[in-house]
């Protein structure tokens, strides 16, 4: 292993670009601008033309997604109308 990769593995990581997020979350990027536009992630942090998302805040995000639950049981939320604060 060079001496970058093991410095990268030992820093910890808090901010990703869109294609890390996707890649994080086994979609495409257009997908996750999707997600962003419906309001199920959170939007990017931009510095100059670099837009990064905070690692705790897609974590935050994701924490706040239903559940998937059987088709027998009556949760008492409708999962469609699930939205993250901004």
């Amino acid at each position: 292993m060079n001496a970058r990769a093991v410095i990268e593995r030992q820093v910890p990581r808090i901010g990703m670009r869109i294609t890390d997020v996707a890649l994080s979350l086994g979609v495409s990027p257009n997908t996750v601008l999707k997600l962003v536009d419906e309001g199920r992630l959170p939007r990017p942090r931009v510095w100059n033309r670099t837009k990064l998302w905070r690692v705790a805040e897609i974590d935050a995000a994701l924490a706040e997604w239903p559940t998937d639950l059987p088709d027998e049981e009556d949760g008492t939320e409708d999962l469609d109308e699930w939205r993250a604060e901004a």
